[in-house]
């Protein structure tokens, strides 16, 4: 059975909390988080849905940047790897997009041995103005993109 859990509003305690209630209430065999992303590198376009391969948390030094794994990649999205962060902007490290949550969701599953997907649409990039980004186009071909791999495990 597929089901949302609705939104968190974009911080990492909020997705670790969220994350480990779905787990302990419902005991799903896998979870996907879906969210927007703003993108560092141009190479990724805005609008584009993405899986992410990895995940580090930008603000910690070199010796804690631990690269947290996706567990699964849902098929026929392009790879990127991300950043966790509490800011947009921050350096990119290696990676293509930037998010706010993923790190915290990808650790919970892996305490908790539950496989962990992140699947990402871009709404805007890195440097844009607020005023730039596409979130509602953004999240509608999310919304398209999440309801065709649903289809693909059902």
């Amino acid at each position: 059975m597929s089901r949302c859990a609705g939104p968190h509003r974009g911080s990492r305690h909020g997705a670790a909390a969220a994350t480990a209630r779905i787990i302990a209430e419902e005991h799903p065999d896998r979870l996907i988080l879906a969210g927007i992303a703003g993108a560092s590198d141009r190479s990724v376009a805005v609008c584009e849905v993405v899986a992410v391969a990895g995940e580090r948390i930008a603000e910690l030094p070199g010796k804690y940047a631990v690269r947290y794994a996706a567990d699964f990649i849902p098929a026929g999205l392009r790879t990127v790897e991300s950043n966790t962060t509490n800011r947009t902007g921050v350096a990119a490290s290696g990676t293509q997009i930037e998010n706010m949550e993923g790190a915290a969701f990808l650790v919970v599953c892996r305490a908790f041995g539950v496989p962990g997907a992140e699947v990402r649409a871009v709404s805007n990039y890195t440097d844009d103005p607020r005023s730039a980004w596409r979130i509602e186009e953004s999240a509608e071909k999310l919304a398209k993109t999440i309801i065709r791999i649903l289809s693909d495990y059902e």
